[in-house]
């Protein structure tokens, strides 16, 4: 998948994160779907609703989300689909009660659009200090490549550092970084630094305090011989079921 061209949540993983802790991943699918002849966004709305009825009752910690493309590079694509579990365990199961009974899910999936799947091991970089996802909001992916002589907990670290001047500026957002695991084939990045915001608000509080207060002086400080991050494409997302 190609976003550039993909939490466990919007607003967070299963675990929250500081600048100081250990790196953990989960598990987060992703699809990228054209519409079909003759379907759209009404169609979209009735397999969602159906899938989050399965989703109730056979995929525990599930949580996923709905994006379209914002401002972007060429999307060839009409909606994303984002799904994300707490533990690969937890991935598995609801693999397997997918593949043993759908309940007719899957046919309206191939009904209403064509789709590319791949996996991606998601690590959170920053979280805000709220409770559960946004019901919706904006997210970017920016493509990174981290340098020679640098790793990912070094990348990690330049974000995050990058992050906590951000929010003493007054920006609420959520980041992760998206390593690539299946389906992605040749890429030609280590990860794609994502990060959401539950407006459009406050996605331009954040371009003040980037542009006008100094942002990108800590950004380019933190991130020197550590990591490059192309620009970055927006999405606006919607969360559809979160666990109960």
């Amino acid at each position: 998948m190609a976003l550039g061209a993909g939490m466990c949540s919007l607003v967070g993983l299963p675990v929250q994160a500081d600048h100081h802790m250990e790196m953990q991943f989960a598990p987060a699918h992703m699809m990228t779907c054209e519409y079909n002849d003759g379907k759209g966004p009404k169609d979209l709305d009735k397999l969602t609703k159906a899938f989050t009825k399965w989703a109730k009752n056979n995929s525990e910690n599930y949580t996923y989300y709905i994006l379209t493309p914002a401002f972007h590079e060429g999307a060839q694509w009409d909606f994303a689909w984002l799904g994300s579990w707490t533990s690969g365990a937890g991935m598995g199961s609801g693999y397997d009660a997918w593949m043993a009974d759908d309940d007719g899910v899957g046919a309206m999936f191939a009904d209403v659009g064509s789709c590319g799947a791949s996996m991606a091991s998601v690590t959170p970089i920053t979280m805000p200090d709220q409770d559960g996802p946004w019901d919706s909001g904006v997210v970017w992916f920016s493509r990174c490549n981290i340098d020679d002589n640098a790793g990912l907990a070094d990348a990690i670290g330049a974000h995050r550092t990058m992050s906590k001047a951000m929010s003493e500026m007054g920006q609420v957002s959520a980041s992760w970084a998206f390593l690539p695991a299946l389906g992605f084939g040749d890429v030609e990045f280590d990860y794609y630094h994502a990060q959401a915001w539950p407006s459009y608000s406050q996605l331009g509080n954040g371009f003040d305090a980037y542009f006008n207060k100094g942002g990108w002086k800590t950004q380019a400080a933190a991130q020197k011989d550590v990591v490059e991050c192309s620009s970055p494409n927006l999405y606006d997302f919607r969360t559809m079921h979160t666990p109960n």
